[in-house]
């Protein structure tokens, strides 16, 4: 009889607008009649069945279910053609609950390599079908695929509608960013037109209605500079100095507070009790900007480092940065880098799963893990895809801060060391402070898009138990990794992640742990509030939010910590 196991594809509903298929690993006769082909070659092994009554109804529900929706440009008639699509699956009883997750997790991976997802139907389907010869342990499969008429294509990577908005308005959000990136240090007219892009007329002019506003100010010299603004702290007070002045002993800070974008400078000096500024201006090299205040039994030190673009050189300048403060002030015991990531997703598995306003803190991954940040430096790929990485790694020596952020997890959440306690009291004080909505975006604003090559992007549903964004951030430890290079394919990224472990991306942030190891800080943490699913630098919507929830977090574990030991001379 020639019999075989084979993956057996069946169309059970074929209609202009859904087509349902079943997909099963079983054994059939090639010679069978209900079979209509046999593929052959490297091919072998699939059989395409003709009568829909030989498919059993399945008595159980699926066991994993991921529904996404696919954007497709049509080039011939220059439209963007949408369809949802449905995978579900059933497996054999010997695969655990985890390993059923974990298997849909990896197959629907695979399917979205940018450089191999199927554009049209039968190749969709063709490479289901190769894919579940894979996985032993999958049973079954069922694909409904439905186009979906008149919806508006709104809100999606490939919605390129114009910027209805007056010029000047747009002008001054880019403008304002630009300099947020920057600060503390100041930009020269010039450097402004080739970052913007804008016509230098233009950006004049509106920087003129921003200085109106408070927004920036003018040096001497004539460069730009955003302007430190504290509408909801008067009590904050920023000193302009030539040098750092000197802090006596009972004053010395003893933690450190790294953090990159002006949002998350914002919420956590709004952690902080009687903060002072010192911003020191330079005309040649880096510019300082250092608040000092008290956050429980400590005195902290919080500094934002400055980013011009994604080059080396604006890498190596954070790494100066984070050199120059901890040779500022050398009582620092601990370090904290607070702000912004990117989260993870994982399709199948809820409890897995990083939401948009979650919080990640840098842990070695269970059991074993010898991590806590990886940054991929560079990565080849060879001529049958197979993608290698160079990476750096770290972890601290001392776990101090980590230890205290595993004990707040062992509390509920709303009691987890004051947590949300700090984030209610800062967001009533920043709501509106420069400009800045400090407030949770709406559910519907957590999309989760992918692209997969050709002017087709995905947009992919939340695993089942969690498609409903959860009213509080939830705290998770995880590895957290970086690199420029791995961020900008989606397809490479999340290889990345799974290969090790990655919970969170950040920000390139080797040459801040490195200045960090080489002044031999041992206890320090990363604390990252999710506010994109790539590297935190996505979008604007959900940074401020996520600051926050990193920020809120970064006091309760600061006010968890020993107090520090009393200076000698103040015995």
């Amino acid at each position: 009889m020639n019999e075989q196991v084979s993956i057996v594809m069946t169309s059970t509903v074929k209609s202009p607008d859904r087509n349902v298929i079943v997909l099963e690993r079983k054994t059939i006769a090639a010679n069978d009649p209900s079979v209509a082909h046999v593929a052959k070659g490297r091919n072998r092994g699939l059989i395409v069945n003709k009568d829909p009554s030989l498919v059993a109804p399945e008595p159980n529900p699926a066991e994993v279910s991921l529904r996404f929706k696919v954007y497709m440009l049509n080039t011939v008639k220059d439209e963007i053609v949408q369809e949802s699509r449905t995978l579900e699956f059933w497996f054999e009883t010997s695969a655990d609950v985890t390993r059923r997750f974990n298997m849909a997790h990896d197959y629907f991976q695979k399917i979205l390599k940018s450089d191999q997802f199927p554009k049209d139907y039968f190749e969709f389907i063709k490479r289901l079908m190769e894919l579940l010869r894979q996985y032993d342990g999958m049973r079954r499969l069922q694909v409904s695929i439905e186009t979906i008429h008149d919806v508006a294509i709104r809100n999606t990577p490939m919605a390129k509608e114009e910027d209805s908005r007056p010029l000047e308005v747009v002008a001054e959000e880019k403008l304002q960013d630009i300099l947020e990136k920057a600060f503390p240090n100041a930009l020269q007219l010039e450097d402004l037109v080739r970052l913007s892009e804008l016509e230098a007329e233009l950006i004049e002019r509106v920087l003129e209605t921003m200085v109106v506003k408070g927004i920036v100010r003018q040096m001497g010299d004539g460069r730009w500079v955003r302007n430190i603004i504290h509408a909801s702290d008067l009590q904050h007070e920023i000193i302009e100095v030539k040098s750092m002045p000197s802090v006596t002993a009972n004053q010395q800070p003893t933690v450190a507070i790294l953090c990159l974008h002006y949002c998350e400078r914002l919420a956590i000096n709004a952690m902080m009790e009687n903060k002072v500024t010192f911003v020191r201006y330079q005309r040649e090299g880096e510019a300082n900007a250092y608040t000092l205040g008290t956050i429980g039994k400590h005195r902290v030190v919080c500094t934002k480092l400055p980013t011009i673009g994604r080059s080396r050189s604006a890498q190596i300048s954070s790494g100066n940065a984070t050199t120059r403060l901890l040779g500022s002030f050398q009582k620092v015991e601990h370090v904290l880098l607070v702000g912004c990531g990117g989260g993870v997703p994982h399709y199948t598995d809820s409890a897995r799963h990083v939401r948009l306003g979650d919080v990640i803190v840098s842990a070695p991954a269970p059991p074993n893990g010898d991590y806590a940040y990886i940054c991929c430096e560079r990565f080849t790929k060879s001529e049958s895809g197979a993608v290698e990485f160079v990476t750096k790694s770290w972890r601290p020596l001392d776990t101090t801060l980590l230890d205290i952020v595993e004990k707040l997890m062992a509390e509920s959440v709303d009691s987890a060391g004051g947590f949300l306690q700090y984030m209610d009291t800062a967001m009533r004080e920043l709501v509106h402070d420069e400009g800045l909505d400090f407030s949770r975006p709406p559910a519907d604003a957590d999309k989760l898009y992918m692209s997969v090559g050709d002017d087709s992007v995905v947009e992919l549903s939340h695993p089942e138990g969690n498609n409903e964004l959860a009213p509080l951030p939830t705290i998770r430890l995880g590895v957290i990794g970086g690199g420029k290079s791995v961020v900008k394919e989606d397809d490479v990224r999340l290889g990345f992640a799974a290969k090790y472990k990655v919970m969170a991306f950040d920000d390139e942030f080797d040459q801040v742990l490195e200045s960090i190891h080489g002044n031999r800080n041992d206890s320090y943490v990363i604390i990252r509030g999710i506010s994109d699913y790539r590297d935190g630098n996505a979008g604007r919507e959900w940074q401020p939010y996520a600051s926050l929830s990193a920020a809120a977090l970064m006091k309760a574990v600061i006010k968890a910590l020993p107090p520090p030991a009393i200076p000698d001379d103040d015995n």
